[in-house]
């Protein structure tokens, strides 16, 4: 404290010197200061400007003049050189701010700092800018170096902040830290960060507000804060005597790699996060980590490009609950084992919107049995598939997959059938899903090769209910896109159901429609291939002929007597559907009746056929024959 008298007394007394007219600085006894400490223009209507000085001593008087001053640090010695110490010249000008309300500027340079920079209440530092090389390792602008392994910059006090400046760790190593704020029994408010720049403290926070000891810190506010290359982009911390609430960052960016956490939370509330991007390559345990407390993030854009498919972008932990996350992201792992709501658009993400171009072959899974899917390929060993009702369309059958315990696995299109890439460079997006349900949280993603390798999209969270799971993303003409459905099972003990439906895929920017796409009543003219579906039947000996209801062509094994098809507990054929019996036997009877009106009855020969159309009602009628 005495030191701190000391310098303002010297302060004191160097404006009187200066204001009658000494420019010299040296009078003050230390032979340092050439040039007064603080910029008096204005000041009061007998400023130096007009060559007067008003010698009222009174402390009322030298309180006025010396309220919204400014405090130069090189006027207390600094270089800024980048290579000269000047910690104590700066913190002897934050010392003297402290005293006068003074904010304290540092022109364009290289500030080398040995040792933390303590701020108190009510000091503003102002630098002039962040310089033209704010994405690269700044060379210009306002820029302090750390130079040593503690925390750069340390904020105590309320009302204060930082900038138009860079925070820059010298050797990208050891420090601590960048900017903290600490509440150490106290309560600080009013916080102001400004256009400030935090780089390279890849083995501490770039951003810690930490509240401890019955401490608190509110209402403190960052703007356009970017932070490239650290340990952890944004540390909130609180212990449980203590509380980091409704804090505002808007329009800031963390980017560049290196990171464990983007932003990661310990506690606090109502944090709000406004239009703020977090964009590291990739991070080691999460990009958004809310291990305890609740922010609010609106707008947020959230990209991990070369980040791991089971490295999550966003996690919520257990017993966390009221945060709120709404943005865009490029896809990835979101875990929330909380009550909290997370709304994360993806560029890889497909909406249903009006088209009819959805290219998976056999999309309503008709024809399942035992093992296989008809135009599909399952990619696992022991994996069974069981065929159920519809459930979100009509028409499209519930594929059931049962994966052992210990596998994973995939669903994918069959190679022979997988859709072709178009030429226009417009169909260099592939936009591919399905409905899916499961109680296994992270057990299902899609997966797809882009020309930067395998990505993926977002995972089942494992709740039970129906989800579209799919994404968008570059396809690799090179070799096959390969379009998957993946399956999870190989960490647990215990088998795992899927149940998959209404799988779609598109080429370009155009998104799918899962409903059927029926001709108008103007007609239709079909100019490829037709083609039907075809599903093996074996007959049983009640005399009742079960078909499915999705099928056109079916293949009658057995020679049994059929005197109805689909009876009043299966569903009727639609009026008007035309079926075809294969009957790969001789001596399979079709009995001539009221539910079934031949020509006369009908007794098959091996690979004989019999051709009938629905009226609608449960009964059929003969279309034609072979035998």
């Amino acid at each position: 404290m005495k030191n701190t008298i000391y310098t303002f007394m010297v302060f004191v007394a160097m404006s009187a010197s200066f204001a009658q007219g000494n420019s010299n600085g040296n009078s003050n006894g230390q032979g340092n200061y050439n040039t007064p400490p603080y910029n008096q223009d204005n000041s009061n209507e007998n400023s130096y400007s007009q060559g007067n000085y008003n010698e009222d001593t009174s402390s009322d008087s030298l309180s006025l003049s010396l309220i919204s001053q400014s405090i130069n640090v090189k006027n207390f010695g600094a270089i800024g050189n980048g290579t000269a110490d000047d910690y104590i010249a700066i913190q002897s000008a934050i010392d003297a701010a402290e005293l006068t309300g003074a904010k304290v500027t540092m022109p364009v340079g290289i500030y080398s700092i040995s040792q933390t920079l303590l701020i108190p209440a009510g000091v503003m530092i102002e630098g002039e800018g962040r310089g033209a090389t704010s994405l690269e390792t700044p060379y210009n602008g306002t820029i302090i170096k750390n130079s040593s392994t503690q925390v750069a910059i340390r904020i105590v006090g309320q009302n204060s902040g930082l900038k138009d400046l860079v925070v820059y760790d010298t050797d990208n190593e050891g420090a601590a830290g960048g900017v903290e704020i600490v509440a150490d029994g106290i309560l600080i408010e009013s916080i102001v960060l400004e256009r400030v720049l935090i780089f390279g403290f890849t083995d501490g926070p770039a951003l810690r507000l930490e509240a401890k000891n019955a401490g608190g810190i509110s209402y403190c506010s960052f703007y356009d804060l970017r932070i490239r290359y650290a340990k952890t982009g944004i540390l909130l911390e609180q212990d449980a005597t203590s509380f980091v609430n409704s804090n505002s960052f808007f329009h800031g960016a963390i980017s560049g790699d290196g990171f464990d956490y983007c932003l990661r939370v310990l506690g606090g509330n109502n944090n709000v996060f406004k239009s703020f991007i977090f964009e590291s390559y990739s991070t080691n345990y999460g990009h958004i980590v809310i291990e305890s407390g609740q922010i609010i993030g609106d707008n947020l854009r959230i990209e991990g490009v070369t980040q791991s498919a089971d490295v999550p972008l966003i996690q919520l932990n257990t017993d966390t609950y009221g945060t709120e996350i709404s943005g865009r992201s490029t896809g990835g792992l979101t875990i929330d084992n909380g009550d909290n709501y997370i709304d994360i658009k993806s560029d890889k993400s497909i909406d249903f919107k009006n088209s009819h171009n959805n290219l998976f072959l056999n999309s309503c899974f008709n024809g399942i049995e035992g093992h296989t899917i008809p135009y599909w390929d399952i990619s696992a060993t022991g994996i069974t598939v069981e065929s159920l009702s519809p459930e979100i369309l009509p028409g499209y059958q519930v594929a059931k997959l049962t994966i052992p315990a210990g596998i994973d696995g995939y669903l994918r299109p069959s190679f022979k059938y997988l859709p072709s890439i178009l030429l226009p460079a417009k169909y260099d997006l592939v936009n591919f899903g399905a409905y899916i349900k499961t109680d296994k949280p992270n057990a299902v993603t899609t997966i797809c090769r882009a020309p930067a390798g395998i990505v993926t999209g977002g995972y089942h969270p494992g709740d039970s209910e129906w989800h579209m799971i799919g994404m968008r993303s570059i396809v690799d003409r090179t070799t096959s896109y390969a379009p998957k459905f993946h399956i999870v099972n190989s960490n647990s003990s215990t088998p795992l159901e899927i149940y998959i439906t209404t799988p779609t895929l598109v080429f370009g920017v155009t998104t799918v429609q899962i409903e059927a796409a029926p001709i108008s009543e103007a007609g239709g003219i079909i100019t490829g291939t037709l083609t039907t579906s075809m599903t093996s039947i074996s007959t049983d000996v009640t005399g009742f002929l079960v078909l499915p209801e999705a099928g056109n062509v079916f293949e009658i094994n057995g020679t049994n007597t059929t005197v109805r098809i689909n009876h009043q507990t299966a569903n009727h054929f639609p009026k008007g559907t035309i079926i075809t019996l294969l009957f790969n036997d001789a001596n399979a009877n079709v009995i001539n009746s009221g539910y079934i009106r031949l020509v006369n009855g009908y007794t098959s020969i091996t690979n004989g056929s019999l051709t009938l159309i629905s009226m609608g009602n449960g009964t059929w009628r003969e279309l034609s024959r072979n035998n």
